[in-house]
Protein backbone atom coordinates (compact mmCIF):
# COMPACT_ATOMS: atom_id res chain seq x y z
CA UNK A 1 0.00 0.00 0.00
CA UNK A 2 1.13 3.62 -0.54
CA UNK A 3 0.12 5.76 2.20
CA UNK A 4 -0.64 9.46 1.75
CA UNK A 5 -1.81 12.32 3.55
CA UNK A 6 -2.73 14.76 2.05
CA UNK A 7 -2.75 18.60 2.93
CA UNK A 8 -5.06 21.15 1.70
CA UNK A 9 -6.97 24.16 3.56
CA UNK A 10 -10.44 23.31 1.60
CA UNK A 11 -12.29 20.31 3.16
CA UNK A 12 -14.12 19.61 -0.12
CA UNK A 13 -10.56 19.61 -1.94
CA UNK A 14 -9.37 16.93 0.91
CA UNK A 15 -12.68 14.65 0.66
CA UNK A 16 -12.61 14.74 -3.27
CA UNK A 17 -8.61 13.76 -3.29
CA UNK A 18 -9.21 11.33 -0.33
CA UNK A 19 -12.27 9.52 -2.71
CA UNK A 20 -9.76 9.60 -5.48
CA UNK A 21 -6.91 8.44 -4.58
CA UNK A 22 -8.87 5.35 -2.60
CA UNK A 23 -10.73 4.00 -5.80
CA UNK A 24 -7.08 3.28 -6.68
CA UNK A 25 -7.18 0.54 -4.25
CA UNK A 26 -3.23 0.34 -3.63
CA UNK A 27 -3.58 3.83 -2.06
CA UNK A 28 -4.23 4.33 1.66
CA UNK A 29 -4.78 8.21 2.84
CA UNK A 30 -3.38 7.52 6.52
CA UNK A 31 -3.78 11.49 7.23
CA UNK A 32 -5.36 14.70 6.25
CA UNK A 33 -4.48 18.26 7.14
CA UNK A 34 -5.98 22.11 7.03
CA UNK A 35 -2.71 23.78 6.83
CA UNK A 36 0.61 23.45 6.89
CA UNK A 37 1.63 23.51 10.24
CA UNK A 38 -0.30 20.67 10.69
CA UNK A 39 1.32 19.17 7.50
CA UNK A 40 4.06 18.52 8.92
CA UNK A 41 3.01 17.22 12.46
CA UNK A 42 1.66 14.49 10.49
CA UNK A 43 4.42 13.68 8.08
CA UNK A 44 7.03 13.33 10.83
CA UNK A 45 3.95 10.98 12.84
CA UNK A 46 3.14 8.98 10.06
CA UNK A 47 6.07 8.88 7.74
CA UNK A 48 3.88 8.42 4.72
CA UNK A 49 5.11 7.97 1.67
CA UNK A 50 3.88 10.30 -0.22
CA UNK A 51 2.56 14.11 0.90
CA UNK A 52 -0.28 16.07 -1.24
CA UNK A 53 0.19 19.42 -0.48
CA UNK A 54 -1.28 22.88 -1.48
CA UNK A 55 0.66 25.61 -2.08
CA UNK A 56 -1.09 27.92 -0.69
CA UNK A 57 -2.22 27.38 2.94
CA UNK A 58 -2.30 29.32 5.91
CA UNK A 59 0.13 29.18 8.57
CA UNK A 60 2.67 27.94 6.59
CA UNK A 61 2.28 27.37 3.16
CA UNK A 62 3.49 23.86 0.93
CA UNK A 63 6.59 25.53 -0.15
CA UNK A 64 7.62 25.99 2.91
CA UNK A 65 6.48 23.26 4.71
CA UNK A 66 8.06 20.98 2.38
CA UNK A 67 11.29 22.72 2.70
CA UNK A 68 11.30 22.12 6.67
CA UNK A 69 10.86 18.35 5.91
CA UNK A 70 13.76 18.32 3.65
CA UNK A 71 15.56 20.44 6.23
CA UNK A 72 14.33 17.75 8.76
CA UNK A 73 15.86 15.04 7.02
CA UNK A 74 12.22 13.46 7.06
CA UNK A 75 12.65 10.74 4.70
CA UNK A 76 9.20 8.46 3.46
CA UNK A 77 7.84 5.77 5.08
CA UNK A 78 8.57 1.54 5.05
Amino acid sequence: MIRVVIADDHHLVRQGLRALLEKAGDIEVVGEAADGQEALELVERLLPDVLVVDIAMPHLNGVEAVGRLRDLGVKPGP
